[in-house]
This record gives structure tokens, sequence and C-alpha cells, in this order.
């Protein structure tokens, strides 16, 4: 083939595009991907070029006209794409529209998974090995916004869709004043100042807003005009932070209480206050439920103390690890910003096993891991999660004995404590909505006890309350926080550190910290292309026949000693 030939003579040492030809040949066919072609009757450009186009496209961080020249022009990328060198090219919307493509149900993950696919073939992933996990926090492509520019932003939002719609009937139904509250984007105006104007100001805001809702839902209105997505993001965002109270009068929602549990909504609120009014405020959802942007009314608030503050969505990248092959990116999760860590590892679990690359070890770190987490993976996926599981979180409380130092009768349903007393029978609890065991000593048998206060903790003669999980969990749970203080699993675990290095990768050479898009589905097909980009990279890089550089000779005096 011409442009083989004329590709190497021009590129002797090669690019990575040549590089990733020779090394799996069609990356992508056309039959990995029926039924991504344009329905619409326009002429298609094969989905598997569009496919690896913008693959190289986030390996180079080209933009989509600068990545359709390279496809009419560059004679690496016309190789890697199995063209001839008069081929023309496309024209650069066409990207835009295959990743809009791609947003539809789970193509982005079959992408992912179709060149997970081809480097298994070749060896390049190994099966059964060792995976390992982490997470990263992505910044949506909106401004943050507080409270009060959120509800006039929203409504201005809804008013420009609505112009769109039918000019002449919002002419018509928009009082003339409004022109001045909401005729500019919020970030332009001045806030009022102090607390009695700012509230006059949203409720003002408020009422604006619902008169709005009732004549777009009004039989007069344009049918179009209640399917706009702007004026469901209105209405949303109305049922959030306001409320109707006894009167009928439009109030404006109490923050978030700051020391507030999800886990706990719901359930009965002590009262611990002198007076039987037990009156709740109406506050605003909790931040997985709460619109923050009109413009991206998926994005999310979330925190993590002491550390960041954010509004967007997190990445979760599994990538192999160990062995004499390249590190890949096997699997790429997207979610909301709030959701923890946790509630991603049965998804991984079950693409992993479904794409056939199912790790034999799973390194995470604590976020990822319970004991329910160990339980399941084992018996579900046959797969072992290395992490470490949260120590007791009161052990400095009872310096003297922990959970695990306590014998448990499962048969009779007592635990017997180092001292050799004995608990009456446990009775079945909840704790954070989860079934568990709990075990409260007797306080005679305390009382006269030697270590008392090691154990207990306390000076008003109480007996030692245990939490027990379940049985199989409790014993993992002992099992796990015995091991992971032996050097022996901390040697096995520092495997894990790699994938900070996989997140810094993604982060600074590909852009991953900032959406380019907006959307829950847009943001994950910018993590699946990074994540096939960052493949593509490293698969360059890796040559098993390469000279190592040569040690110093003070790392050579100490290579024995490491060893």
């Amino acid at each position: 083939m011409e442009t083989a030939r004329v590709a190497w003579a021009a590129s002797p040492k090669g690019t990575p595009a040549m590089r990733v030809r020779d090394l799996l040949q069609e990356l992508f066919i056309d039959d990995d991907f029926a039924g991504w072609f344009p329905v619409d009757g326009r002429r298609g450009v094969s989905p598997a070029r569009l496919a690896l186009v913008s693959v190289l496209q986030y390996a180079e961080n080209l933009t989509d006209r600068q990545a359709a020249r390279a496809v009419a022009c560059r004679i690496d990328w016309k190789y890697a794409l199995g063209m001839e060198l008069s081929e023309p090219g496309f024209d650069h919307s066409v990207l835009s529209e295959f990743r809009d493509r791609l947003a539809v149900d789970d193509r982005a993950d079959r992408l992912l998974a179709v060149m997970v696919h081809r480097l298994a073939e070749a060896g390049l992933v190994k099966r059964r090995g060792r995976a390992r996990t982490d997470s990263t926090h992505v910044l949506a492509a909106v401004r943050r916004l507080n409270r009060v520019e959120l509800v006039a932003e929203t409504m201005r939002a809804a008013l420009e869709a609505l112009a769109k719609v039918d000019e002449v009937w919002l002419a018509a139904v928009m009082p003339a004043h409004w022109a001045g509250r909401y005729g500019r984007s919020v970030r332009h105006e001045r806030q009022p100042g102090g607390a009695q104007a700012i509230i006059a100001y949203v409720e003002q805001v408020g009422a604006d807003g619902a008169w709005l809702l009732q004549a777009v839902y009004a039989g007069s209105a344009p049918a179009q005009a209640a399917r706009e997505p702007a004026v469901d993001v209105l209405r949303r965002v109305w049922i959030q932070q306001y409320w109707y109270d006894e009167t009928g009068t439009l109030r404006w929602r109490d923050a978030k209480m700051s020391r507030a549990r999800r886990s706990r909504d719901g359930t009965a609120r002590r009262n611990t206050a002198t007076n039987d009014d037990d009156t709740e405020p109406a506050r605003v959802p909790w931040s997985t439920a709460e619109i923050v942007s009109p413009h991206d009314p998926e994005a999310r608030f979330s925190h993590k103390p002491g550390k960041v503050e954010w509004v967007g969505y997190k990445d979760h990248q599994t990538e192999t690890c160990g062995g004499d092959n390249p590190n890949l990116i096997v699997h790429v999760v997207t979610t909301p910003a709030p959701e923890q860590d946790i509630t991603a590892v049965d998804a991984i679990h079950a693409a992993l096993t479904t794409n056939k690359v199912a790790p034999a070890e799973h390194l995470v770190d604590s976020g990822y891991v319970t004991p329910e987490v160990i339980h399941r993976a084992a018996v579900e996926h046959d797969i072992t999660v290395v992490g470490p599981v949260r120590e007791d979180p009161r052990a400095g409380e009872r310096p003297g004995f922990a959970k695990e130092d306590f014998q448990v009768n499962w048969q009779d349903h007592t635990v017997t404590c180092p001292q050799g007393a004995t608990s009456p029978a446990w009775k079945p609890t909840l704790a954070d909505r989860k079934p568990r065991l709990s075990v409260l000593f007797r306080r005679a048998d305390c009382r006269t006890c030697t270590a008392r206060r090691q154990c207990t903790g306390n000076v008003d003669g109480k007996g030692r309350h245990l939490l027990l999980l379940p049985e199989p969990l409790q014993k993992i749970q002992n099992t796990a926080r015995t091991q992971q203080k032996t050097a022996d699993w901390k040697k096995r675990y520092h495997l894990r550190a790699g994938a900070e290095s996989t997140v810094s990768e993604t982060v600074r050479a590909h852009g991953l910290r900032q959406c380019r898009y907006r959307g829950l589905a847009k943001t994950h097909v910018q993590h699946v292309l990074t994540a096939a980009a960052a493949n593509i990279i490293r698969l360059d890089q890796h040559r098993p026949g390469r000279n190592r550089r040569p040690r110093t000779p003070l790392q050579q005096m100490f290579q024995p000693a490491a060893e």
C-alpha cells in the first residue's frame, strides 16, 4: 500500500497512530458498531473510522477542526485509518455529531469494550490478572452559582428558551418590567444586600417563575413551550427552592443542615429541646438531587472535607497493573459528584465480568471497601478485593480491647470478652438502614472488671456495647482488619499507588479535570475517549525490547539491599 510506504519513509521512527496500526491492525471495524450510521438519509462516514479519529484527537488534544484537518493532510493518520493518500477527509462537524451518537445508551462503553477486546486478543490485557481503581473529581462546564443566582438564572434561561419557541406569544404574556430583571445574565447584575432584601428578591423571583409556569401550561400557550427542557428545569428548581405555606403563600426554603446525613433521612429524629415543638422547616433537597445550574441540570455539588469543593461529576478509572504488559485502562464509570465511591464497585465488577477481563485481584482505596463489597465481589464475580477496611472510629475511646478481641458464639448468639464475661443474647437492630446485631454486656459484669476503663471508656458503670455485622460480614471485617496491619499485606497493597499516576496523566495530559461538554452522558463520552487516548499513548511508549536507562553506581550499590 502506497500510504504505508510513504508513512514509514517520512517517519522512520513511527508515531503513536502508526504503531497502533501495526500492533492491532484494525482497532475498530464497522461490524463492531452496527446501527451507528446516521438514519436521516445523509451520506454516512464509517463509524469505525470516526471512532479511531476521535481517540487520536483526544490523544493529541486537537480541536474538531484540527482533527478533521489531520485526517485530510497527515500521512500517519491516513496510515492508521487505512486511507489512500488521495482520499479526502470530512467536515469537522461530523465529529460533533458522532459524539452525540456516542452519548446514546451505552455506546461509549461499547467503544472502550471493543478496544479492550482487541488488546486482549493481542495479549496486552491479561484475564484474571490484577486491576486497580481510583476516582477523581471533574468540574462541570458551568459557573458555580449561589441559591439566589440560581433561581434568577434559571428564570432567565427559561425565558430565553421560550423566546425561541414563540417570541410573539411570550411578548404578549410577559410583563414589561421583567426586561430589567431578567434581561442580562445574572453574573452581570448586582445582588441585593442584607437578609431581608435577599428574601424579598428571591420571593419576587419565585412569584414570577410560578406565574410563568402557569402561563406555559395554560391552554393558550404553544404546545412546544411545555416540552422545552429549560421549562422543565424551571419547574424542578422551583420545587426544590420554594414551598407553599398553610396560607398558600410562596416561601423560600431553608438551607440544608451541614451535619445532616443522607442515610438517616426519614428516620425518627431525637428531640433534645425543652419544648415539644418538633416542626421541621422546609429545606432544599440533598446534593444528590439538588440542581445547581440551569445550564447543566445533571451536575451536582460535592466536597471532600478539608480538600476540595466542586460542581460537576466524578470519574472512576480501572486499569490493569503488574506484569510485563503496559498498564491499560479497561473500564470507566462517570457518576454525579456526590455519589460515594463505594456505589460504583458493583457496576465496575459487573462490566469487567461481562467484558471477560475480570481480575483475580482488585486493588482499591478505603472509599471502595466494606465487608459487604468484599463478600459480593468474591461470591458473585470471583474477585478478591484488596483494600483497607475502615477501622473502628471510636477505637480511641476504648484503647484496651477492640471488637476483634471478643469471641463470638454464632450458635448461642452471645459474645465473650477477653476477661471471660459472656453477654446476654444479642438483639437484631438497624444501623444506617442495614441489619446489625446489638450486643450489650451486663453492668454488673463490667463494674467489677479490672479492665473496665480500658474496655468501656466510661466512668459511669455502663456495660460494653458492640455492634456486630451478620456472621459472614463480621468474619470478613475481623480478618481484613488483622491482615491489613501486616507487612506482607502492605507490600501487596503498594501496587495500588500507581492508580494515582493514571489520574495525574489523564488530568494533566488530556484535560480530564474540566468538562468539555454538558450533561452526564456527554461527560462520560469525554472520559471514555480520554481513557482510550491514554491507552494509545501507553501502547506507543511500551517497548519490551528497549534497554532501560543504565543504573548509576550508587543505584547499583543499593540494589542488593533493596532486593
